[in-house]
């Protein structure tokens, strides 16, 4: 059976649900030097999911999410799924008037943003924000900063801490409800919204992962952003429906990218050819580097 008949008329809630609950045990996402397991995934996204309900948020919300590749976004994502609301994947990485743009034209309730990347301070810059936002009502900050008194704002680790063992109203969810709005580039004009089911993002996962034949001993990186749709579908849902394991990377490029290939043994590499062109040369280099450093060793046993 090919995964896209396994998982026809599954959301992204109850595909994660099966597989925490046949591989609770196995890895999923690999970033720095920990692996967090399927089980430990759904149970924060459930406990996050129980916290977020509990400060009023719920089907047909829209949540924003401006986080890097970590562990954080795919909680947040699932966490979302249970709800019954709606994923506002946002580049970390837009400016201060992009992301007030896309936070105003979705109508995001609660945007989950990373504290401090690339030298942006996420928690100033929201500070701002707010204020001109009447539709976010809350912020989640994934990061270890003293946040300043505000009762909209909290602390991602403290929201997943607070939700632990609390139920909330899990809602019907058909595969055909939206799950995501994407905004595109905005080359020509304005970024535009697109919307996504769960059955949109299940198909393309599956699709991806029965057409490389990803398995559950495979461990895949080169997903270097979340963001977008191949990050969502081929990227974290292609791995959970496989039940293989991903490498969220914290620095990108050619030199990062094979050292995290070595380091996590990854079996399987998405990219663009620009980079496996740089990774090659990057390997030939470091060929002949080592030709050079063994070749007086080899001379002095002779």
């Amino acid at each position: 059976m090919t995964l896209a008949e396994r998982f026809s008329g599954a959301t992204v809630a109850s595909a994660l649900a099966s597989r925490a609950t046949s591989d609770a045990s196995a890895g999923y996402l690999r970033f720095s030097d920990r692996v967090w397991t399927y089980g430990e995934i759904d149970s924060d996204a459930e406990a996050l999911a129980a916290a977020l309900a509990a400060i009023g948020l719920g089907s047909g919300d829209r949540i924003a999410l401006v986080v890097p590749p970590r562990p954080e976004f795919a909680i947040a994502m699932f966490a979302v799924a249970k709800l019954g609301a709606t994923i506002v994947p946002l580049n970390p990485r837009l400016t201060s008037g992009e992301l007030q743009y896309a936070l105003r034209h979705s109508g995001a309730a609660c945007a989950v943003t990373i504290e401090e990347a690339w030298g942006t301070d996420y928690l100033a810059l929201f500070e701002e924000l707010m204020p001109q936002l009447p539709d976010l009502r809350h912020l989640v900050t994934v990061g270890e900063e003293e946040l300043w008194h505000d009762d909209r704002i909290y602390q991602f680790e403290d929201l997943v801490s607070s939700g632990v063992g609390r139920d909330f109203q899990a809602p019907e969810i058909d595969p055909d409800d939206r799950f995501a709005l994407l905004y595109t580039s905005g080359t020509i004009g304005k970024p535009k919204g697109v919307e996504l089911s769960h059955a949109n993002l299940i198909a393309a996962a599956a699709g991806t992962a029965d057409a490389i034949g990803l398995a559950p001993d495979d461990r895949v990186i080169g997903v270097s952003a979340l963001h977008h749709v191949f990050g969502l579908g081929p990227g974290l849902l292609a791995t959970l429906l496989a039940g293989a394991s991903l490498v969220l990377q914290e620095e990108t490029g050619a030199a990062a990218t094979l050292r995290d290939i070595e380091r996590h043994r990854a079996t399987v590499h998405y990219g663009i050819p620009t980079l496996f062109l740089s990774e090659l040369a990057g390997l030939r280099d470091r060929s002949r580097t080592f030709r050079r450093s063994g070749s007086p060793s080899s001379r002095g046993h002779r």
